[in-house]
């Protein structure tokens, strides 16, 4: 019940926050609309919650990770944003479109999530399917696709497992 309490309360404040930054000022009316909007929001969504056994974001160390990985999610969305404007731009169109198996690294189904939207949201890859086996992936070149084993994505969630 602790645990539960612990993180319906990671829940509160996260969602929280997001509406103050969303409302772009802080009285106290907006402070009590939020409040509520995020009990209702909780009350009404409880089921659908992951529970600490299925996600990793359960400590502020890990929060922190999770921003940190934001930001170099950010780094890797404009670096292939560029790889593929220099792809669609060369008169050649050198593209080798392929699908690649990426071997399953994660435990949790939440990191897996996080790991095939990640790459998903990496433009010139497509997270197709995750199984028992592993995620396919389609890729716009065959460097794109061999760089998706141990890539810096791949790194950050399984920090994220491991703390």
């Amino acid at each position: 019940m602790k645990n539960r309490i612990k993180t319906y309360s990671y829940y509160f404040v996260l969602l929280f926050l997001f509406w103050i930054i969303l409302s772009q000022q802080f009285t106290l009316e907006i402070a009590l609309i939020g409040a509520g909007a995020v009990g209702l929001i909780m009350l009404y969504s409880k089921s659908l919650l992951f529970s600490p056994e299925e996600t990793t974001l359960f400590s502020p160390g890990k929060i922190l990770l999770f921003v940190k990985f934001i930001f170099v999610m950010l780094i890797e969305i404009i670096k292939s944003n560029w790889q593929v404007a220099k792809i669609v731009l060369s008169p050649s169109l050198p593209i080798s479109p392929s699908f690649v198996k990426v071997k399953k690294t994660f435990e949790k189904d939440f990191d897996k999530v996080i790991f095939g939207n990640s790459v998903t949201l990496t433009p010139g890859t497509l997270t197709v399917d995750i199984d028992e086996e592993g995620f396919l992936v389609h890729a716009l070149t065959k460097e794109a696709a061999e760089g998706l084993e141990g890539s810096i994505i791949e790194e950050f969630v399984r920090k994220l497992e491991a703390e």
